[in-house]
């Protein structure tokens, strides 16, 4: 049976910068902060530089980022969305730069410079998840497309279910590029649990128990779909002749329905 796909790198998520620009844990604050901190920003702003090369274009409040805006890395690099005191909160979209070109890297809801709730993360080649998120992890229902490294071709594995910690974990249904299903329960991205594994022909199955993405315990079915594939039922008669007279004799005796001479009637 073919294994559980696995994303072509451990790091799924982009390298999405998080250095805290507001750093509390100096003790000496340096001259630049004093000077930050006096200015009291409040309201919009059109442009505010950090001598670490970043730059900020948006809303203030005490002094914070604090509503809509663009802050620009200095990698390149930018968040576009809402802000609160200080960090990515609220709906906004992580750029990630790639050459002359900007590619959309994440686009959904933040907490705390963290991904938390409904969004779609864009993985290599077009590997995508869209689903629900916790401090910054899959956590919930997701959609998760894996791109099949073997093919040429652009064809994905495709995951629904439930997910925990950045893991496959809880029920769900996976869908391989060559056909076969597999539904069921997953314990640390692996089949783990009952589950029913659905063979590409379409026709048989396995149904039991996995352990670490290997079928330990079921039963293998074969399943036949369509009439034509029925075969005919073998029938024994003890004495065939008596049978036919017998069927003989009740269709003479039983009358004809009242159809017959309608019909018979018009075409006289």
């Amino acid at each position: 049976m073919d294994p559980t796909p696995k994303l072509s790198s451990d790091k799924f998520s982009p390298n999405v910068e998080t250095t805290n620009i507001n750093d509390e844990s100096i003790l000496i604050e340096r001259h630049s902060h004093y000077l930050d901190r006096i200015s009291n920003k409040e309201g919009y702003r059109a442009t505010m530089y950090w001598t670490t090369g970043d730059f900020y274009c948006g809303e203030w409040h005490n002094n914070l980022r604090d509503g809509r805006g663009i802050h620009t890395f200095k990698s390149g690099n930018r968040y576009e969305g809402q802000f609160k005191e200080g960090k990515r909160e609220g709906h906004g979209t992580f750029w990630v730069v790639n050459g002359k070109y900007y590619c959309p890297s994440y686009r959904g809801s933040w907490k705390a410079n963290y991904f938390h709730g409904l969004g779609l993360l864009y993985g290599k080649c077009g590997e995508m998840y869209e689903g629900y998120f916790e401090n910054g992890k899959r956590c919930g229902m997701g959609k998760q497309t894996y791109r099949d490294w073997t093919s040429k071709d652009m064809s994905f594995h495709i995951y629904i279910g439930e997910w925990v910690d950045n893991k496959r974990d809880g029920v769900g249904t996976l869908r391989m590029v060559n056909g076969n299903v597999y539904q069921g329960h997953f314990k640390n991205d692996l089949k783990e649990g009952m589950g029913v594994f659905y063979f590409k022909d379409q026709q048989s199955k396995y149904e039991g128990l996995w352990r670490v993405d290997v079928a330990t315990c079921g039963s293998y079915s074969r399943e036949v779909k369509g009439l034509d594939e029925f075969e005919m039922p073998f029938l024994m008669l003890p004495n065939h002749k008596a049978f036919v007279k017998k069927c003989l004799k009740l269709a003479i005796e039983r009358p004809l329905h009242k159809h017959y001479f309608l019909e018979n009637s018009k075409k006289l």
